[in-house]
């Protein structure tokens, strides 16, 4: 009971990374919302989440997972009330921001609880399984219940409904989950500060590029900013003695393989639903379940893949093996949303598909993967910086899928699903010619230095 309280609420996080998209039309019709506006109720949420995320991992180590998870949640279920009640998009845009930073303390505590719940072997690996899984099905799923509850309810049920299941997770975990011990670690506000403005900076440079073009002096204003601001950060990282990306995220191969691949994966699964969102419901006239259902065939895949190859594979053979296939499924699903525009249906449920397949397999042997290469001090940090990778490459995907199809999506849509599939396939490259991991079993053994 104590994984299914975790696995709910990390599922919650995951489902309001995707579950606005098909709401975005009724939204723009009830607040007179423009396209950079939608863009922003999107990515606002999963900015907050990048951004935060490697502070948040510390906090988790500070307080305990368990306590992390729990203050998570609160401040999840806390934004989501705003979002439900929100009368502008500005108000809505910040109740956001506030279920970012409550999903950024959930998503590295809810890892670390397993983490420090299971031991090395196949118990953990199942467990992880099982959090891929409902993870990966809370996202694929996003857009079929959301476009039930816009279209039974309206769009403001998407937010409300998070209120009983984030107390029913709560319950679970307070109930059936061990208080974990908090370390000593020292905060870097600083640090956190010019991550989050390089980030931000970036993310509003490739939202206006759309709207304003990519030689506007505002949006070349802005992604210099955004490189001043990691210049700094960089700087600033050499210079401490523990800094925020920890140094394995360098040198260790195998865990840079692992966090290119979330960020690849995510920038491609992100921005492809959005851009195929919008234009189902703008260019094909889909209602919003019928979009939601449109997305069915990656939702079906994801689960028996996950369940059924992804984890005893992983179990048997390592993370690597399983990760490269999931990685090459997702690039053909990729190549197919390149033309799926121009034919019927079924050549985007196709593709989809083939993306889920690929899903199913790469969301479970890239966590294993990572945690196989965390030091036994810093579990939280090191599983913040796995889903920071895995957020900044959903935010990157729909602010440039996005604003590349901003105003025309069909034309548009093959190159901005071309960026996708070179992103996988530098994700393809990175984990082929990584070397295999050493001191990790195949059952998905201990942690590596």
């Amino acid at each position: 009971m104590g994984l299914a309280g975790v696995c709910v609420g990390f599922a919650l996080v995951i489902m309001d990374a995707n579950v606005l998209n098909v709401a975005v039309a009724a939204m723009q019709a009830q607040l007179g919302a423009s396209t950079g506006e939608l863009l922003w109720t999107v990515d606002a949420y999963t900015l907050a989440f990048a951004a935060l995320l490697l502070s948040t991992g510390l906090l988790g180590d500070r307080w305990g997972a368990r306590r992390g998870f729990q203050a998570g949640l609160a401040v999840f279920t806390l934004g989501s009330v705003g979002c439900g009640l929100a009368p502008t998009v500005a108000a809505l845009v910040a109740a956001r921001v506030v279920q970012g930073a409550g999903a950024a303390l959930l998503a590295p505590t809810s890892l670390a609880l397993i983490y420090v719940r299971y031991p090395p072997g196949r118990a953990r690996v199942n467990a992880l399984g099982a959090w891929a899984s409902v993870s990966g099905v809370a996202f694929a799923a996003g857009p079929l219940v959301g476009g039930a509850l816009v279209q039974t309810l309206g769009w403001r049920a998407i937010f409300l409904l998070n209120v009983p299941v984030g107390v029913a997770a709560a319950v679970l975990v307070g109930r059936y989950v061990a208080r974990t011990p908090g370390r000593p670690v020292r905060l870097n506000w600083t640090g956190q500060c010019l991550a989050a403005i390089a980030l931000t900076a970036a993310t509003a440079g490739l939202i206006e590029a759309g709207r304003l073009g990519w030689t506007a002096p505002a949006v070349l204003a802005l992604f210099a900013s955004a490189a001043a601001a990691l210049a700094a950060f960089l700087l600033r990282e050499r210079r401490l003695p523990t800094p925020l990306v920890p140094a394995e995220a360098v040198t260790s191969a195998p865990l840079r393989a692992g966090l290119l691949a979330g960020a690849a994966f995510n920038f491609a699964m992100y921005g492809s639903l959005f851009v195929y969102t919008l234009y189902l419901q703008h260019q094909r006239g889909y209602s919003a379940l019928l979009t939601g259902l449109a997305f069915l065939p990656l939702t079906l895949l994801h689960t028996p893949v996950a369940s059924w190859l992804a984890r005893p594979w992983t179990a048997a053979a390592g993370p690597r093996r399983p990760l490269l296939a999931g990685l090459l499924c997702t690039v053909a699903g990729s190549v197919g949303f390149t033309v799926a525009a121009w034919f019927p249906y079924w050549v985007l449920a196709a593709a989809l598909a083939v993306f889920g397949v690929g899903s199913g397999l790469v969301t479970t042997s890239m966590t294993t993967l990572v945690l196989a290469h965390v030091p036994g001090d810093s579990v939280g940090v090191s599983c913040g910086l796995l889903n920071a990778a895995r957020q900044l490459g959903g935010v990157f995907g729909v602010a440039l899928l996005g604003s590349l199809t901003a105003g025309q999506p069909t034309g548009r849509i093959p190159l901005a699903e071309l960026c996708a599939v070179l992103a996988l396939v530098a994700a393809v490259l990175v984990t082929a010619t990584s070397p295999t991991p050493t001191g990790v079993r195949a059952s998905g053994a201990s942690p590596s230095r």
